[in-house]
């Protein structure tokens, strides 16, 4: 199994469950939905696996002149979690859930890159689609919500929308096992 038939299979897996959840359980969905913009716990569990991924990325990376400063993630991170969420609370779940969707995408182009199939174009494509809902939600975190209930502002919508995302799921899926 290749990089990206792996990174398919698992994305694929992630969003039919998100999804199916939708179809099953279309109010719970609702109340989760109308509550996540606001949940300290949720922005703080995200914002730290941000901070945390963001930090692995740069200690791995070549520096040039900062080498020296490397060893300072290790203070700079747990400073950057605290204020971020002490002083970002308002809507620091969006936003970070925007950071998140910003951060996969390297996983994604990095294992499609170099893939020989053609159609490791339809997770470039989904990537970057990422990459614009990403900074969408870090710059408009009030965004999630608005945009969100129109969604899934009815159980038929949110079970439309959930059976269209699991399909995307399953594509994925389908994508990783049979293509890549």
């Amino acid at each position: 199994m290749s990089q990206l038939a792996l990174v398919s299979v698992v994305l694929g897996g992630v969003i039919c469950f998100a999804y199916g959840s939708m179809i099953i359980a279309p109010g719970g969905v609702r109340n989760c939905v109308r509550r996540f913009p606001r949940s300290r716990s949720a922005g703080w569990i995200l914002a730290t696996v941000v901070l945390v991924w963001w930090g692995k990325r740069i200690y791995h990376s070549p520096l040039g002149n900062f080498e020296q400063y490397r060893i300072l993630l290790f203070i700079l991170i747990p400073v950057a979690i605290a204020l971020s969420g002490y002083f970002v609370d308002e809507l620091l779940a969006p936003r970070a859930l925007g950071a998140l969707l910003i951060l996969i995408p390297v996983v994604i182009l990095d294992a499609a890159r170099w893939h020989e199939s053609s159609l490791r174009l339809v997770m470039a494509v989904f990537a970057y689609l990422l990459v614009i809902k990403g900074c969408v939600l870090v710059v408009a975190p009030y965004s999630f919500r608005k945009g969100a209930e129109r969604f899934i502002a009815t159980d038929e919508q949110c079970r439309a929308w959930g059976g269209f995302g699991a399909g995307l799921g399953a594509l994925f899926i389908w994508l990783g096992f049979g293509v890549y």
